[in-house]
């Protein structure tokens, strides 16, 4: 029997009918058919050059993740179909070397500078900690587009070092440069912490982050957000010219966020009277961490 490719137009209806016929495939991961209706249902789903692929029989060779999220959607989406094909193609479905975004945004032109530390950083940067599980690359990309004029300038002149420069440090720095931090005092934060040469108390901010994360070395995800916190304070303590000699726990950011509408706007925040100002590092004097 000879493979048929043709362009298809799969409802909800098409797609359960497609899946009913279906008696064997992989394990269905649930996450993997959230992120791909989520963009289907805001529209960010794009031409899918991979074909649905069904075999002779009507068992699915490629593509249930793809029709159930059509189902999940309630929407209708175009696809190549491949009928008819051989258990023997079968054997060489997504073997293949797998695509990161970075690969894909390159390839296809839309991001020519795109880099893994860019995308790692920028979704810290946005979350205050590493990329959730289930990001779609349009998710990824939008928050790259957000946030990569103050992460591309903390890739440009954060610290170097191992276990100096990681995404939780370099995304407090670009935190500290979107608040409208002195520019001359962040770029010697970043020179002090790499180098450890400080000019007396007023670098001590720098010089104590750095001795904590070198003596802590490497880290896991638990600990990432904690590192998050403490070097914002640290360069918070340094901004202001401030001793800090005991890298503490820390609870609040130095330097949140605004926060975002549905439309990804972001909103006003009410702020702080300068007594609070004031009052606010107090509680938080001995904290850092990278």
């Amino acid at each position: 029997m000879d493979t048929k490719t043709q362009l298809e137009r799969i409802s909800p209806e098409k797609a359960t009918a497609l899946l009913n016929a279906n008696k064997t495939n992989r394990k269905l991961r649930d996450g993997l058919v959230e992120k791909y209706a989520g963009d289907m249902v805001s529209g960010n789903w794009t031409e899918c050059p991979v074909p649905i692929s069904i075999y002779a029989d009507g068992n699915i060779a490629d593509g249930q993740h793809r029709l159930w999220a059509i189902i999940e959607s309630d929407t209708t989406q175009s696809f190549f179909v491949v009928r008819n094909l051989s258990r023997e193609a079968g054997l060489n479905i997504d073997t293949g070397a797998t695509r990161t975004l970075v690969d894909n945004a390159r390839i296809s032109g839309l991001d020519a500078g795109l880099s893994n530390a860019l995308v790692s950083l920028a979704c810290f940067y946005d979350a205050g900690t590493r990329a959730r599980k289930g990001m779609s690359n349009h998710e990824r990309l939008e928050i790259i587009h957000r946030h990569r004029p103050q992460c591309e300038w903390a890739l440009s002149y954060g610290p170097t070092g191992r276990n100096i420069r990681n995404a939780p440090v370099l995304a407090a720095i670009a935190r500290a440069y979107q608040a409208g931090s002195d520019q001359d005092r962040l770029l010697r934060f970043c020179a002090v912490l790499g180098s450890g040469l400080s000019d007396g108390p007023e670098d001590y901010a720098a010089v104590t982050l750095r001795n904590y994360l070198i003596a802590k070395g490497a880290y896991g995800a638990a600990d990432s957000r904690d590192i998050f916190l403490k070097a914002q304070n640290a360069i918070y303590y340094f901004l202001r010219r401030r001793r800090l000699g005991v890298i503490k726990t820390v609870k609040d950011e130095a330097f949140p966020l605004k926060a975002r509408n549905t439309r990804g706007k972001e909103l006003d925040a009410k702020p702080a009277s300068p007594k609070a100002a004031a009052k606010a590092p107090r509680h938080r004097r001995e904290a850092v961490d990278a």
